[in-house]
């Protein structure tokens, strides 16, 4: 794999360079490559069936991505998880666990806890295994559970081939003069292991923490010089450092965001809090990245997303599957090489596929200038009554009022069957729900009033901060029959 060749290659040329930085421990490249392989040694003992697939889950992520990497060079494909995900590994076919949690084990399979002492002696090289005990490497795999919109935890397969395509054009975050890069994705997600690979195949530093205030100590006394985070931890991250002004930033000169949309509002409080220089991404954990610009070259076109990068093959088509012409609207789907390779090796990659095109279910256009710009999601237009309403154009008129921090639109069906618009919307001001359905009802993009408007504390979401929907229906069902229960007592 061509990630473990590189880390291997930066261990021999720069080998005191850090390759990963937490707060607890700064791990150099010839650290990292002791620690493949020693941990490789206990590996092999374990006598494990190299058919089978071996889950992940370290809370220490220089530990983690050792594993991770000495588990490929052993010829064992990895799931990379965290202990919520336990319960979906045995349905997934996954019966072997290496972990490091007091309590949580994967019930019915076998459990192997990591050990410190497979790790190397402090400044002594681990003993190299010959090559030849490394033959299935390049068929290993990658799996990841993604659960998107619907919070629902989804197998992923990425086959090695496919990392190894990404890893010829690392365009996203290890290109630049920058040497340090914060990766807040976690790594059982593509978005954050991908990124970290990306870092390691080029010898720069990885810089991993805790999500929280210790992400700031990090880039305050490293001199952290970019980014990478979802839209929801770019937010999160602009309030921490509000809230504490102390640690100082200057060395940040990029953000990188992916893995939702940040609307105008949102950019402004970054770019005056963070960093000026924001650069937007857009892809898929099936097919990966398709789309990057930075924000100053399509912040002034409603929903642009980026340019899309040279390997991305992408068009826009009708509900038939028919091309649309240049600017026109419709359905979006893209084929990548890192796709087409993953298309390969598991049927469960199908499920958005249709041939060989990759459908992320997501609605856009092309302008004349090639940049991508989203206008909703097929998933979120309601049908009420025969009058067609993005819940992506609703959320985005209410998060510019000030009183609303967030908001959230569903289609929730009636007893009628009939579909309803449902709003949940976490306040930072007074709200009046009147005003709020006589506001949209009113306005030239909606002209619909919706059928119901709650007022919550936070929005379900996932690992990257994507707003659950399906979890969000059930939660205001929920509510809703709660209120109508207590009314009728």
């Amino acid at each position: 794999m061509r990630v473990i060749d590189m880390s291997r290659f930066w261990a021999r040329t720069m080998p005191h360079r850090p390759a990963i930085i937490q707060a607890e421990m700064v791990t150099t490249y010839q650290g990292l490559d002791n620690a493949i392989e020693s941990i490789g040694v206990h590996i092999d003992t374990m006598n494990l069936d190299k058919s089978e697939p071996v889950a992940v889950s370290i809370a220490n992520p220089s530990f983690m991505i050792a594993t991770t990497f000495a588990l490929f060079q052993c010829g064992y494909s990895v799931a990379l998880v965290n202990p919520t995900l336990f319960p979906y590994l045995r349905p997934a076919g996954i019966r072997n666990l290496v972990y490091d949690t007091q309590g949580q084990v994967l019930s019915g399979g076998r459990n192997i806890r990591f050990e410190p002492s497979w790790l190397p002696t402090t400044g002594v090289a681990g003993s190299r295994r010959p090559s030849p005990s490394r033959p299935a490497e390049m068929n290993v795999h990658a799996i990841f559970f993604t659960s998107g919109t619907t919070g629902l935890p989804k197998k992923i397969v990425q086959s090695g081939a496919a990392l190894d395509q990404l890893l010829q054009y690392p365009f996203t975050c290890a290109t630049g003069a920058h040497q340090r890069v914060l990766v807040m994705p976690g790594l059982s997600s593509t978005f954050g292991f991908n990124r970290v690979c990306e870092l390691l195949n080029t010898g720069k530093t990885v810089c991993l923490a805790p999500f929280g205030e210790s992400a700031l100590w990090l880039i305050h006394v490293f001199g952290i010089e970019l980014v990478v985070a979802s839209a929801s931890q770019a937010l999160t991250l602009t309030e921490l450092k509000n809230k504490n002004p102390g640690y100082r930033l200057n060395s940040l000169n990029a953000v990188l965001i992916g893995g939702g949309k940040v609307g105008p509002a949102g950019i402004r409080r970054i770019r005056a809090t963070l960093c000026k220089n924001l650069l937007s991404q857009y892809g898929s954990t099936e097919a990966g990245v398709i789309a990057l610009a930075p924000f100053d070259l399509i912040e002034d076109i409603p929903g642009a997303v980026g340019f899309l990068l040279p390997w991305t093959t992408l068009e826009i088509v009708d509900e038939a599957g028919q091309i649309l012409p240049l600017g026109a609207e419709g359905f979006i789907r893209y084929r990548t090489p890192q796709f087409i390779e993953n298309l390969k090796i598991m049927e469960s990659n199908k499920s958005e596929a249709k041939d060989e095109w990759f459908y992320p279910g997501d609605i856009g256009a092309i302008n004349p200038q090639g940049v991508l710009h989203l206008t909703g999601r097929s998933a979120d237009i309601v049908n009420r009554g025969g009058q067609k309403v993005s819940a992506t154009k609703i959320e985005e008129i209410l998060e510019a009022l000030p009183a609303i921090k967030e908001a959230a639109a569903c289609a929730v069906m009636h007893q009628s069957d009939l579909e309803e618009i449902w709003i949940a919307i976490v306040a930072q001001g007074p709200i009046d729900i009147a005003d709020i359905k006589r506001h949209l009802k009113e306005h030239v993009d909606i002209k619909i009033a919706p059928d119901e408007v709650f007022v919550v504390d936070q929005l379900p979401r996932g690992e990257l901060g994507k707003i659950q929907k399906g979890r969000l229906k059930e939660l205001l069902i929920a509510r809703k029959m709660d209120a109508e229960s207590h009314a009728h007592r």
